[in-house]
């Protein structure tokens, strides 16, 4: 297969952590290429002080500390390094500029040299793929990926992704291989000599495949079907609770059930991406209303095509737009660093056409997020407004995360790298971004999370930051960032701190946030919500008092039939069933294991990875297997046996394809972390905190681990609740009853009748 004419080096490292200097390089390995041929193989162990390397890196590369002794360290080998390299050359890498970074760690300095990431490219010419993980694409590519995390092996394995990459290449059109050579050349210098490297003229007769991707969202849609269905109106302000069930087709009865009617249904949803791809296609008569921060605003992508300077995320992000039109962020396989482009610069507001669009003509029903719903029915300026009336009725499904969607919609929120991105190009802005970087961490001194004190913001800087926010806002300023910088300016503002939380954190990838978020959200539901609309929500079976936080004094709510679902889910708490059992004897099919803590996975991982691997059995790890999307790609594409090895707050959001995993083994109950930002301050309002506040909630989030399996679950899947506090502590006996009711069977007309209630 051929590559591009250039000399260019593929290298890569192992290290025995993610952080420069701190962190040091153990491996290095390269392949020197030359009119498209190897000329050179390099690879070397590099000792380092007591050759201290960690379990999990030993367990991981195999590389122990007695494989170090005698080794030279880096120092000594930097030389022969850096002409293996060679001087003139470009570099490759997959997720490169982690390497460029550990090297630099070490006082190799490579930050000027031209570079490419095969990942990147990957993400452009692969766009079917679920994971861009080297790891998963040699699966899926088939690649000689060994062995798998030695710095050789992920060499092999990156030279022969830069082959199919270029292959794909070469089969582009002319119009998207002009486009590639556009955003290409305004790039950084690694990507301008890729730029140079393409064919003048291209030999492809037609549009290849892999350019074709389905089309996850559409225009607005429907016009309203005039004729009346029988879904009663609505007229009081009673909300009403209707019991939600682990049945998967649940949301599916509920549209099918609203359709036809002469008043618009707003079904509102936790995590709409997720739900479209589970309902797959949708009634004429429905209507997605997609959320500002997912929509691509046309005016930003003629602004990032006019700039002549790109970055490389930007050069990547640019070319997708241009091959793939998307109307959505799900319509194009986003990658990295590029989601920071998106959100900086790419993304619609609230008050641009492409969003403003959707409320017009409205259908029967409309499904849209939760978040995005309170948000402007929260805002009486937002001009969507003007397309609610007062018979309209929501319904919000999963209506027990309605706490924490409410808390995010209203709130405010920065993302440094967002603000950072949008500053690309605004000499002023950069400025106002490094001074505000600089005093987050005067403020948060070396801590993770840091509250906002009143002291904070009458401070010299934050005056001085606030008073420069009015000069970077103009009639020019795109909305997205104008966007930004108000939320910047409310967070800095002192007046705002009386009855929200607002803090500084920073989070386990090094981001920086500034965030702010009303301490209770029960009054502005009622007031904007229950009080206004006929509101149903979905709930799991509990007392109303149980979710407080959501039906505060004052709530009318009246509960619907309770509906006891068949028994789907075969469920036992054993007693003599551990960790250990487990990863010592793996049981038959998929298995997902959820466990309290990353540091007791670990402990597993170190203990078990190489036994587990003798006996044919994969092994996936939260933390340790790379990102979400990355794990779910390889849990479905692996051979059973597998086990899956998470934390349950992680698989509650997990998506997966019905009838993939076998086995669910909760092993501990999510309780919320004692010191989240939010819910340990939110906690304080009440007398029994635990009793009243964390243990509804801990039911509430059982209730949706269940229901999660039960969209993944194979036919003759189990569950085992193994947690010994269920045996040990009095409230276990409440969860454990609670739990029971879900392996409990239920009639099917039972379901159809509280249909009847919407």
């Amino acid at each position: 297969m051929p590559l591009p004419n250039l000399s260019f080096t593929v290298l890569d490292t192992e290290t025995t952590g993610f952080i420069p200097r701190t962190n040091r390089v153990i491996e290095f390995a390269s392949l020197r290429i030359e009119e498209g041929k190897i000329v050179d193989r390099f690879e070397e162990l590099i000792a380092i002080p007591k050759n201290d390397v960690p379990p999990v890196i030993q367990v991981l590369t195999r590389i122990r500390p007695e494989a170090l002794a005698g080794k030279p360290i880096f120092e000594e080998c930097k030389k022969q390094i850096l002409e293996k390299i060679g001087a003139d050359t470009m570099i490759v890498g997959q997720n490169v500029s982690f390497d460029i970074k550990m090297l630099k760690g070490e006082g190799m300095d490579l930050s000027d040299r031209p570079w490419i990431d095969t990942s990147m490219l990957a993400s452009l010419v692969f766009p079917e793929l679920a994971s861009y993980s080297l790891s998963y694409v040699s699966t899926v590519l088939k690649l000689n990926h060994e062995p798998i995390h030695r710095a050789m092996g992920d060499v092999v394995a990156t030279l022969e992704l830069l082959e199919k990459c270029w292959g794909r290449i070469l089969e582009l059109p002319q119009k998207q291989l002009d486009e590639l050579r556009d955003a290409f050349s305004r790039s950084s210098p690694g990507y301008k000599l890729l730029a140079n490297a393409l064919p003048i003229k291209s030999s492809a007769k037609q549009l290849p495949a892999f350019l074709i991707l389905p089309n996850l969202s559409s225009p607005p849609k429907g016009e309203r079907n005039k004729e009346r269905g029988n879904v009663p109106e609505k007229l009081n302000r009673e909300v009403t609770l209707l019991t939600e069930t682990l049945n998967p087709s649940t949301l599916h009865h509920l549209i099918q059930s609203t359709e036809i009617g002469e008043s618009t249904t707003w079904i509102a949803v936790k995590n709409l991406e997720n739900t479209l791809r589970r309902l797959g296609h949708l009634p004429s008569n429905v209507r997605v209303l997609h959320p500002p921060f997912l929509l691509l605003d046309p005016p930003a992508v003629e602004r990032l095509a006019a700039q002549n300077s790109l970055t490389s995320d930007e050069a990547s992000v640019l070319t997708k737009i241009r091959w793939y039109a998307p109307r959505t962020q799900s319509d194009i396989p986003i990658h990295g660093e590029e989601r920071a482009v998106w959100t900086g610069k790419l993304a619609a507001t609230d008050t641009s056409d492409v969003y403003l669009e959707q409320f017009k003509n409205l259908p029967a029903v409309i499904l849209l997020d939760q978040r995005q719903l309170l948000r402007f029915l929260s805002d009486p300026t937002h001009e969507a407004h003007g397309a609610m009336q007062p018979g309209m009725r929501m319904v919000i499904d999963d209506a027990s995360m309605l706490e924490d969607t409410a808390t995010k919609a209203y709130g405010w929120s920065v993302s440094l790298d967002g603000l950072r991105a949008a500053a690309e190009g605004h000499r002023d802005l950069v400025s106002f971004t490094d001074i505000l970087q600089i005093w987050i961490e005067k403020i948060r001194s070396f801590q993770d999370l840091r509250y906002i004190v009143k002291a904070d913001l009458e401070a010299k800087e934050a005056k001085a930051l606030r008073e420069r926010i009015p000069l970077l806002r103009s009639t020019e300023t795109p909305i997205l960032l104008d966007r930004i910088l108000e939320h910047v300016d409310c967070i800095l503002n002192p007046e705002n701190l009386q009855g929200r939380i607002t803090w500084i954190e920073q989070r386990q990838n090094g981001s920086q946030f500034l965030e702010s978020v009303p301490e209770r959200v029960g009054a502005m539901l009622q007031t904007s919500l229950y009080k206004t609309y006929a509101t149903t929500l979905l709930l799991p079976a509990s007392p109303e008092e149980e979710f407080r936080e959501i039906l505060p004094p004052g709530t009318t709510a009246v509960r619907a039939p309770t509906l006891h679902e068949k028994k789907v889910l075969p469920m036992t708490f054993p007693e003599s069933v551990s960790l250990e059992t487990i990863m010592k004897n793996p049981p038959p099919g998929k298995t997902v294991v959820l466990v309290g803590s990353r540091k007791t996975i670990e402990d597993a991982f170190v203990r078990h990875t190489e036994a587990l691997e003798e006996k044919g059995v994969t092994l996936i790890c939260q933390s340790l297997s790379g990102g979400q999307e990355r794990m779910q790609a390889e849990f479905t594409a692996a051979v059973a046996p597998t086990l899956w090895l998470l934390t349950p707050w992680t698989y509650e959001g997990v998506e997966l394809s019905p009838g993939t995993v076998d086995n669910l083994i909760i092993f501990s109950l999510p309780f919320d972390h004692p010191n989240h930002a939010v819910l340990s301050r939110r906690a304080l309002h009440y007398r029994d905190a635990f009793g009243e506040y964390s243990l509804p909630r801990l039911k509430a989030r059982m209730f949706r681990i269940l229901r999660t399996f039960a969209r993944h679950a194979t036919e003759n899947a189990e569950v085992q609740v193994c947690d010994d506090r269920l045996r040990t502590k009095k409230y276990g006996k409440e969860v454990r009853s609670y739990l029971e009711q879900y392996a409990e069977s239920t009639d099917n007309e039972m379901l159809a009748e509280q249909m009847k209630l919407l």
